[in-house]
Order: C-alpha cells, then structure tokens, then sequence
C-alpha cells in the first residue's frame, strides 16, 4: 500500500487543523497509522475501514508489534525496530481511536487498553576528562586563574558546579542543601523521597565551598547554601542557562546539563576503578541496576581492560 490511506489523510488533517498539532508530530503519526493499515491490509485479507477498528482484538496490535520487533521483518527494516518508536506507534493508535469514536462512531476500548513496550533506559551521557577540566577552568574564579580580583557570584557559581561533579549530585540536591548541611569532611545531602545520606567532601570541593562561605558570611545556618540576590535558593534554570552559555563559548557538547556533571562523576569514578556498590551509595540510587547503566557507557574501556589484562588475552589464539 504506497498511498495514504484516505481515513489517515483525514485525521492527519484533523490533527493539523484542529488540534494543532506540529507538522513532525502529525506526518510521524500518518506513517505509523499508514504501516499498520498496511499490516492490517495483509494480517486480514480484506479492506480496511473505519468499521475494521470497531471488530480488532488486542491480539491483531500484538501482531503487529511482534513483527515490527522481527529483525527480518516488517516493512524493509533489517534491524530490531526501537521500542520507543512502537510505543510513539501505539499513541498514535490511541489518538486515532478517540478520533474514530468522536468522527465516526467507531468505539472499541480494548484497543486502548493495549500496553506499551517498556523502553530501556538511556545510557548516561558523560563529560570526557578533559572536557569536565575546560569547563571548571571556565568556570573558576579570577584568582584561580591569576586574573583580577573575584566576585561573591563567581564564587557561588564555581562552588555550585564543582559541588556538582565533585559530588555526583542531582541539581535539586545541590539547590536544597543549607549551610548547615556541611559539617567537617561531610556533606549531608537529602535525596529522592527524603531519604539522607552522607558523602565525603574532597579537598578541592571544600576550598570552593569554604572561599563561598567566607564571602556570604552574614547568611545563618539555615539559608540556602546557593542563594540568589534575594536569599531564596537559585533554580534549576539558573543553573542549565549558565552551563548553556559557557558550552556554548568553549564548544562543548550540547548535552552538557547539571545532571550530565552527575553522571560524569560516577563513569569517571568506574573508569578510575571504584566499585559500583560504592557509587551506588554516593549516588543515593536504591536499585544497584539504575548504577549498573553507568557501565554501559563504558563499554569500551571494560573491553579493552579485558583485552589487557584477561589470561586468554595473552596467550597465541586458540585453535
């Protein structure tokens, strides 16, 4: 089937029209709908109208997920078809449903209710070494730089974002922590469903912090650690704005994020050889499988540290 179907045309042009939806949105929606027709077309053996919808099973949207995930099979791909594209298929399955029910009396609920692939979870993006140094550089005040004489900001700034990378922390950590939190050698960090934990604040963290602290004296125990000019604590916008501009001035990637600072501390951590119990504590995850994703992105390395140091690595091939 090349062409459009017509009832797709139709509801493309609705989701254009009337619910305005952006062009990209809509014609991704008209391929996916225009496939599974097509699926259908065969899968049945007969036409394809607005009543077909009416009479499908849960099993007959199976099906066609099942062949979109063959390697070999569906629609000329050679590859496993990506989860997340069969569950963006599925939403537009749902919307052209409602679309039927409201357009053409076509009610069928058990389609609805069909489930979506649950997609894998994407492998931390991080900062190379060298990259993570050119920005902390950037961002380090004058006197770090033998330049001109620092202001209170740069050092919050600088402090906010070593604490970052230095501490693997998430932003909204960083953004809630009060003066108080820091205590000696320790950092109290408060993390995802108010659970505490405590982690270990190295030297250079510290004399960022402690330069910070010396400059906004006047603040008690219990404002923020990160305050703005009205003594709230800064935002997460605040934050992602000034990392925008400096990866925009040094041409650094553009997933450098204040989370990307996060998942940088711990591939650098792994690739420096730290357990993965150990960062997972750092980390404040529960699940040690939500730490384990920080391997994946240091495959390459596990590969050629396996390469050099592996006994079968080092013997003549086997044959």
């Amino acid at each position: 089937m090349d062409k459009i179907p017509p009832l797709v045309a139709q509801f493309t042009a609705w989701l254009l029209h009337v619910r305005h939806f952006s062009p990209h949105t809509a014609k991704a929606y008209e391929r996916d709908l225009t496939e599974l027709i097509t699926f259908l077309y065969e899968h049945l053996n007969t036409a394809i109208t607005a009543q077909t919808f009416a009479t499908l099973t849960p099993a007959d949207i199976q099906s066609y997920l099942a062949k979109k995930l063959t390697p070999t099979g569906g629609f000329g791909h050679k590859h496993m078809a990506a989860k997340t594209s069969l569950n963006r298929q599925l939403s537009a399955l749902r919307s052209f449903m409602r679309w039927l029910a409201a357009h053409h009396n076509v009610s069928n609920p058990a389609l609805l209710k069909v489930k979506g692939l649950k997609a894998p979870a994407p492998t931390p993006r991080a900062l190379s070494n060298s990259q993570t140094w050119e920005l902390l550089e950037k961002l380090a005040p004058p006197p770090v730089r033998g330049t001109s004489k620092s202001t209170p900001e740069s050092k919050r700034n600088f402090a906010l974002f070593l604490t970052l990378y230095g501490l693997g922390l998430r932003i909204s950590e960083a953004l809630n922590l009060k003066r108080e939190d820091i205590s000696g050698e320790v950092v109290t960090i408060t993390g995802k469903g108010n659970k505490q934990r405590q982690v270990p604040l190295p030297l250079p963290v510290k004399s960022a912090l402690n330069q910070w602290l010396v400059a906004s004296h006047s603040q008690p125990p219990t404002a923020p650690l990160f305050p703005n000019a009205r003594g709230k604590a800064l935002t997460p916008r605040f934050a992602q704005k000034i990392l925008q501009n400096t990866r925009q001035a040094l041409h650094l990637p553009s997933h450098l994020t204040p989370h990307a600072l996060r998942h940088s501390f711990a591939t650098h951590l792994l690739a420096n050889g730290a357990d993965l119990r150990s960062v997972q504590e750092l980390l404040g995850h529960s699940q040690l499988s939500t730490t384990q994703r920080y391997l994946a992105a240091d495959t390459q390395r596990l590969l050629q540290v396996h390469q050099k140091s592996h006994p079968l690595n080092k013997q003549a091939k086997l044959t």
